[in-house]
This record gives C-alpha cells, structure tokens and sequence, in this order.
C-alpha cells in the first residue's frame, strides 16, 4: 500500500496518534480521507479471498436450515435468504474491479444491511421451532460477519449493523405482529456488541499499523535525502558550492568515452587565478575566499549549455568541461569568461599586471581514440595554462592537436 500519510503529517503529529488520538478510531481530516482511500483499495482487495470464504459458511449454514425447515416454509426462505447470497456473490464480483475499488465502502455497507435486514426479518417471518435456532443462528453469522470479516471500517460496520437491524424490525412488524424480542436480544443485540467489540480492535490495530508504516516511510525518505546530501557533499566543493575534483574526475572520463564512441569534440578549459597567492597575502584568507567565490559564480554563468560542467580544480584553479564542443565555441567561451571577470571589477593590490583580479586559461578540444588516455588531454590542457601564464597571463592559449596524436603532441 503506498503511504501517502507519511506526506501528510510530520513525525511528532503521527507520534502523538499513536500515543492517545486513536481511542476514537478516527484520523485528522487531511490524513483520514487519504487513509480511506488507500484502505478501501486494500479492503477490496482482501475480500477477493473473504468472499469465497463468508460464501461457503453462508452455504453451509443453509443446508442445516433447508434440511430443518418443514416444505411449506422452504420457498418463502429460500426466496429471502437467496437474496442474501445474490449480494455476497455481487460484493465479490466488484472486488474484481479495480475501478470499484473506491466504491467499496458504499456497496460493502449497502450489501451488509440488507443481508442483515434479511436474515432479522426472516427469524420472524418463518415460523418453525425446529429451525428457529438456526435461524437465530444466521442472523448472529450475519452480524459477526459484517462486523469482522467483511473490512468495513469500525463506524460503517455500526452504520450496516444497526441500521440492518432497524430495517429488519421495520419490515417485520410490517408483515408480522410477532417479535420474539427475547431471543432477538440474545442473539441479534448480544452478536452486534460483540461485533462493534472486534471491529474496534481490528480497526484501530489497522490504523495503528498505518501510522507506524508512515514512520517507516518517513524514516525511509530521511535516509534517501541524507544519502542524496551525502553524495552531493562528496561532489560538491564545500566554499564554492560547484562540483569538486572527485566528481570531476568521474564525468572526465565519462564523457572522454562518451565521445571517443560517438566520435564528437570534447573541450576543456584549464582556469588559474593570476597572483592569487599575492591576492591573499594582501587582503587575507577571507578576502581571498570571497574572490574565489565571485569567481566560481562567474565561469558558471558562462558555461550554462546542458552537460557543461564547472569545477574547482583545487586552490585557484577551476576547469569548465565541454562535451560536444568545437574549438571555435571553446575559444569564444574562454574569451567571454576573460571579459566577464574584467566586468566584475575585482580589485587585485598585489598584481603585476593588474589592478584588478585578471585569469590565465588553457584550452583543448580534441576527438577521443581508442588506447588514449584522458590524463593526457588533462595534461594538454594543464601544459597549456602554463603557456598562458609564461605569455604575461590574463589570457588564454590554445593547444592544438593532431588527430590521434593525444600520446605524443604535447600544447604549442
């Protein structure tokens, strides 16, 4: 059964039911027409396998009372008490149907107060001292039945059971002037408390059995979200907040096969902070970590195509990877990323080339072949920043590459 009420109320509201709200079988207004819902399905369900059963207890008590009662009582019987396996057979048939799944409550209680309207009336209708005790009998089945085996809820149960019962009276002294009270109250009153009894029990263990589901349930998503916050954080570089070297080592490679199979560019931008080492020691570490804050926010917005991925590679350094990506659009990318961290105005003291926080980029884009290493395309990359930086930084260099010659051709 999906829980639904594990959505619906928090831990402490679901903890307090369990503790003392159930006396009155009954849940809050949000939580009880879900659980309605999801118990009408299951109730359906169950009397797949309780029909067959009340069915044969029904026919096995009526061949004890056919065999009892004298010819001329048999057809007016068998007339009423017919009627009462016409509505076993058809409450079972709807079970069958996931569509009347949601019904259950309306034919189940329908079908439970006529069948006990019908066995009420028939005790006073047929007169036979012989079969009296069977009959008187039926009538108890009857009502336990309703009350505990046919899945109504606890206050359905009592709106069938009485309401049965009324009917019944109704129609009896409508035909007949002769209730044997006394035997009525010691089977049809006596049965119906004694039902009311069990189906309280079993509709409050059932409820109580919800809720400690919905605990189970709650607890279960807690642990999906810490395990999900828990991978997150193990990809996520804790100040900057975008994906840290672990994570991109995986989609590395990842990609570097993807593209090797499909034969498509895959680009790389290797990003330093120029004197970032000269920035800290001037403004210090806090400055220096809003720096790399400002930083990191601006090559994300720079890199937004989906697959495109941005992390830090460790200190200052970041990298931006680019699947499917030429060398024309990684060009165009690293000179926007420059232009968009001169627009940011950073103020850099210590730098030499400067007075504001400038970057050195390398970039690569290269086809994967088979047997080649990703570390080499790292390489290319890392060696091309380093070309940038020996060129008087705040610049990009680009390292071109022979087809299949990752192994051997290092940035010009």
């Amino acid at each position: 059964m999906k829980l639904q009420g594990s959505n619906l109320l928090e831990r402490k509201e679901i903890q307090k039911l369990l503790g003392k709200d159930l006396n009155f079988v009954w849940f809050p207004a949000k939580l009880e027409k879900d659980y309605r819902f999801q118990y009408q399905n299951e109730a359906a369900h169950e009397f797949r396998y309780r029909g067959p059963i009340i069915l044969l207890l029904y026919l096995f008590l009526s061949y004890g009372i056919y065999q009892l009662l004298p010819a001329e009582q048999v057809g007016l019987w068998l007339k009423l008490y017919g009627c009462v396996g016409i509505i076993i057979l058809t409450a079972w048939g709807f079970s069958w149907f996931e569509k009347m799944h949601q019904w259950f409550d309306w034919y189940a209680t329908i079908g439970s107060t006529i069948a006990i309207a019908i066995s009420f009336t028939i005790v006073n209708l047929v007169h036979d001292e012989q079969g009296s005790v069977l009959l008187h009998a039926a009538i108890m089945y009857a009502v336990v039945i309703v009350y505990g085996f046919v899945g109504l809820r606890f206050y359905v149960a009592i709106l069938a059971g009485w309401v049965g019962g009324a009917l019944g009276t109704l129609v009896s002294m409508y035909f007949s002037n002769e209730i044997a009270w006394t035997l009525l109250n010691r089977t049809y009153t006596f049965s119906s408390f004694l039902g009311m009894a069990l189906a309280y029990v079993t509709d409050r263990h059932h409820r109580e059995n919800y809720l400690q589901s919905c605990l189970l349930e709650l607890h279960r998503i807690e642990m999906v979200q810490q395990t999900q916050q828990l991978e997150v954080m193990s990809r996520q570089d804790a100040l900057t907040g975008i994906a840290n070297r672990r994570y991109l080592d995986e989609m590395l490679e990842e990609e570097w096969y993807r593209a090797m199979r499909h034969q498509t560019p895959l680009s790389m931008m290797m990003i330093d902070i120029d004197y970032f080492k000269a920035y800290n020691d001037s403004l210090g570490h806090l400055a220096g970590d809003q720096c790399l804050l400002k930083i990191a926010h601006a090559i994300t917005k720079v890199a937004t195509r989906s697959g495109e991925l941005v992390a830090r590679y460790g200190g200052e350094e970041f990298v931006i990877l680019l699947p499917m990506t030429s060398q024309q659009h990684a060009i165009r990318q690293a000179e926007r990323l420059l232009r968009a961290i001169k627009n940011l105005h950073i103020p850099h003291p210590a730098s030499e080339i400067s007075q504001h926080v400038t970057l050195s980029i390398g970039v690569v884009t290269y086809v994967p072949q088979m047997n080649e290493d990703v570390n080499d395309f790292l390489y290319c990359a890392d060696h091309a920043l380093y070309k940038a930086k020996n060129r008087g930084r705040d610049g990009y260099v680009f390292a071109h590459l022979a087809p299949q010659s990752l192994s051997n051709t290092k940035a010009s």
